[in-house]
């Protein structure tokens, strides 16, 4: 059993090095949105290369801890759940970079008027990010404050989400009143979709959690 339980503590490790690149890669998204802001694309670049090293870290991380599952580490109830929990919160990152090429590939002029806006929405979308990674932590530690950081990253996406619909919604109106052309308004929107499609990622991880739990009370 020693070595069972041995298994299961590399497993705990790796999952907490996972989710703390995960989160690592939605932070350095903040970091690449002062040069974009001022169009020092260049910096912006390097920013965007430096996240693709964290998100492939954090492949590297998943892996291991896919290969401890494949050697027995947990039970077979709770090894399915905690498979698809790293494979969910793996994709925050996966979507974060997605949203950095975006941003990075764009080659737009950002209209300063939205600084505030997009501000707010990157800083919702870093602490929806910061509770998932508290409660994955949580799962080895605390069941019940787990749970209620599962449902808090909930209540964060639907802030997000309204977030995400206001800012649109100004986009549009600026588009109407020609402060600037079609294109500019689909390249900011999508930016917009994409920051909030890694929180959609978060919360989708996060319902995995109240799963794992009930499992494990029986």
């Amino acid at each position: 059993m020693r070595k069972i339980f041995g298994r299961e503590s590399k497993v705990e490790k790796h999952s907490h090095e996972h989710v703390e690149l995960v989160y690592q890669c939605v932070l350095k998204l903040k970091e690449m949105m002062a040069p974009f802001y001022q169009g020092e694309f260049d910096i912006l670049d390097a920013e965007v290369e430096e996240m693709s090293k964290l998100e492939h870290q954090a492949d590297e991380i998943r892996r291991k801890m896919e290969i401890e599952f494949f050697k027995g580490a947990f039970l077979p109830f709770d090894r399915e759940d905690r498979i698809i929990l790293a494979e969910l919160v793996d994709s925050v990152a996966d979507i974060a970079q997605e949203a950095a090429y975006g941003i990075s590939l764009s080659r737009i002029t950002f209209p300063a008027h939205y600084h505030d806006d997009f501000t707010e929405l990157v800083d919702e979308v870093c602490d929806s990010i910061s509770v998932l990674k508290e409660c994955v932590e949580l799962l080895d530690v605390d069941l019940e404050q787990a749970i209620d950081k599962a449902h808090e990253v909930e209540a964060r996406e639907e802030k997000v989400d309204r977030l995400e619909r206001e800012i649109i919604k100004k986009l549009y109106q600026s588009y109407r009143d020609d402060e600037f052309g079609i294109l500019k308004l689909i390249e900011l929107k999508e930016m917009v979709l994409r920051m909030g499609n890694i929180v959609d990622r978060a919360e989708d991880a996060s319902d995995r959690i109240p799963i794992i739990v009930a499992k494990r009370r029986g």
